[in-house]
């Protein structure tokens, strides 16, 4: 079985529980806080993927993506399978040279239909422009005109954000902007993220 390496963002730990429970049911894991990731942070060799996590910082705050420099210094360094979250997917892509704005509304705490634009690793079985309904609860999102010049390839789009997924051309690197391991809020129950989750594991980690 694989073992993956959680770096969570968040400001209030307990607050990834429920995507320790997610990522369980694919992999082993570990968890990090990213205040522990030191500049120059060494990945240990048992690990196989690296999935960061979403938080309740603003990556439209300068003083808020500095607390992060370790998990910045981690991106740029990595070369294992990279599956980030929400705000650790807006860190990943502001690291890799995209740009990020705020909403005008934000999104909170809903699902939101999410339209897939091109069926890759990670939306495979469903179907191109297909939309599906995915957890939500974000301020801030990032720049589509800015992707290519990051590396990057968009994925899925929604009404509420330009940007919902994301994949490096290159590098096994991707980004959503929604919350795959949520899968109940307020007596509405979706499992899709669940398999976006699996298809990371089953077609881009592969052990």
């Amino acid at each position: 079985m694989t073992r993956s390496l959680i770096v969570s963002c968040s400001l209030k730990p307990s607050k990834n529980e429920a995507l320790l429970e997610a990522v369980k049911k694919f992999s082993e894991c570990t968890v990090i806080q990213f205040g522990d990731l030191h500049v120059g942070y060494q990945v240990g060799k048992d690990i196989d993927a690296v999935v960061i996590s979403g938080s309740e910082a603003r990556i439209v705050n300068p003083s808020h993506r500095d607390m992060f420099a370790g998990t910045v210094s981690l991106i740029k360094h990595l070369n294992l399978p990279v599956f980030s979250i929400c705000y650790g997917y807006q860190l990943l892509c502001w690291s890799l040279g995209a740009r990020v704005a705020s909403l005008t509304e934000p999104v909170k705490d809903r699902f939101e239909k999410v339209r897939i634009v091109e069926v890759d690793e990670i939306f495979a079985g469903f179907e191109k422009y297909q939309t599906i309904p995915l957890a939500q609860s974000h301020y801030d999102y990032v720049l589509r005109e800015s992707l290519d010049q990051a590396g990057l390839v968009l994925l899925a789009d929604s009404y509420s954000c330009e940007v919902e997924a994301v994949k490096h051309k290159h590098n096994p690197f991707y980004g959503v902007q929604f919350h795959p391991e949520r899968i109940d809020i307020r007596g509405q129950s979706h499992l899709e993220g669940y398999k976006v989750i699996e298809n990371f594991y089953r077609n881009v980690v592969k052990r």
